[in-house]
């Protein structure tokens, strides 16, 4: 048990000061996360809209998430991640809590894009600045200690949504969602110094690739997004399939949200920790996809709705936690230094896009097929994204030419 408790611990040494601040910064804003997983609920209950207008209407808060991380990216390599990162979350949250004051279908689509095309700016500079304030070797662990506060966030946010949403009504979950934006956005501005300032080298002779013409990083994108189109049904379909077919309301599907956001917290920086001994990055994101894929597959067997749920709980969180921080890591150890931002921009904007296809996607089968068809068809997107991932593995290291050397790994905005 002592050794078990001590490898536990050791999972955290070694981060930085810096890292643990983002991570806060995080957990703050996402513990506010109240809006996006109830979006296809508040647009079918509250305001009467169908289940394809719900969908569209989760699509469109993807597709402000493609412009913001697109821009956050952009911005992040000409002004440094502190200024992107802090109007980001500011603008994001006078915005989000604007949303509660457009019941129009049209009007409300609008302005879910704008605000989520502000709030998600913040996304590429904060992973960006990952890779300046923690080591090489640490760098999955400082990736994995956010998406665990990310996860704690969303253990606490959608569970008083849920509550909220069910005694006091919806317009509260965008006044906190706003309110928690700023705290997050003043919280950064307040622990990290932007009078440290180094500029980086103006000449990258050593290392003239660009995002675009990185064609193995974008395919590794490509396949990446296959699998996070599956999981992303966890925002979008799968709270309508607890709704409609085993009868859950708000408040139950905020405690399930509640429980996937703490077995990602307790588990992901040992599981990470043991995975990085024991298995190449690539493996690990392959088992991961392969568990997500089985979750998915679970949702169709004829047992009891609570063991359904629990084992798509326990199967989708083992994925979530052995895949996505190693892509993470991955993409951020393929970019050059002075492209830190672009190249995580286009992480986000694949992150950001399958917010876009995967409601309409999840919705659309639902509406044409069915539910026990519409798993099958996103497991068969986890496992497809498997020969990818090894097929990219194959080829990622002989495709790479990066002379670190010329480079200034140590700057900050």
């Amino acid at each position: 048990m002592r050794s078990i408790l001590t490898f536990y611990l050791n999972s955290f040494k070694g981060l930085s000061r810096e890292v643990w601040t983002l991570a806060i910064v995080l957990l703050i804003n996402r513990s506010g996360m109240m809006v996006l997983p109830f979006l296809t609920l508040y647009g079918t209950r509250e305001l009467g809209f169908s289940v394809v207008q719900a969908g569209i209407l989760t699509g469109m808060y993807g597709a402000g998430s493609l412009a913001g991380s697109w821009l956050g990216g952009w911005l992040t390599d000409k002004i440094g991640f502190y200024k992107v990162a802090s109007r980001s979350l500011i603008f994001g949250g006078i915005g989000m809590t604007s949303l509660l004051f457009f019941k129009d279908f049209y009007y409300l689509s609008a302005a879910v894009l704008i605000t989520s095309t502000l709030a998600d700016a913040s996304r590429p500079p904060i992973m960006a600045a990952v890779s300046i304030f923690s080591k090489p070797e640490n760098q999955t662990r400082a990736i994995a200690l956010i998406r665990m506060a990310v996860n704690l966030g969303i253990a606490i946010g959608p569970a008083v949504a849920g509550l909220l949403a069910g005694t006091l009504g919806y317009d509260w979950l965008f006044i906190l969602d706003g309110l928690t934006c700023l705290i997050a956005a003043f919280y950064l501005m307040r622990k990290i110094d932007p009078s440290r300032k180094k500029r980086p080298a103006q000449n990258f002779t050593g290392d003239r690739r660009t995002v675009s013409s990185d064609y193995i990083y974008l395919i590794f994108l490509f396949v990446a997004a296959i699998n996070i189109i599956a999981f992303i049904q966890i925002m979008s379909t799968v709270p309508l399939y607890f709704s409609q077919v085993f009868g859950l309301n708000e408040s139950q599907i905020g405690l399930f949200f509640t429980f996937n956001g703490l077995l990602v917290f307790f588990l992901e920086m040992p599981l990470v920790a043991f995975s990085q001994k024991r298995w190449p990055p690539f493996k690990s994101m392959i088992i991961g996809s392969f568990f997500i894929g089985l979750g998915h597959l679970f949702l169709n067997f004829p047992l009891h709705w609570l063991i359904v749920i629990a084992a798509y709980n326990i199967l989708i969180s083992l994925g979530e936690i052995i895949n996505f921080p190693f892509g993470n890591s991955l993409a951020l150890s393929r970019a050059p230094h002075h492209l830190k931002g672009k190249y995580m921009g286009f992480w986000a904007m694949m992150f950001s896009s399958t917010f876009i296809i995967a409601p309409v996607l999840g919705t659309r089968l639902v509406d044409s097929f069915g539910f026990f068809t519409t798993w099958i068809v996103i497991a068969f997107f986890n496992f497809i994204s498997i020969p990818g991932f090894m097929w990219v593995n194959s080829h990622w290291e002989s495709s790479k030419e990066i002379e670190e050397s010329s480079l200034d790994p140590n700057y900050i905005h």
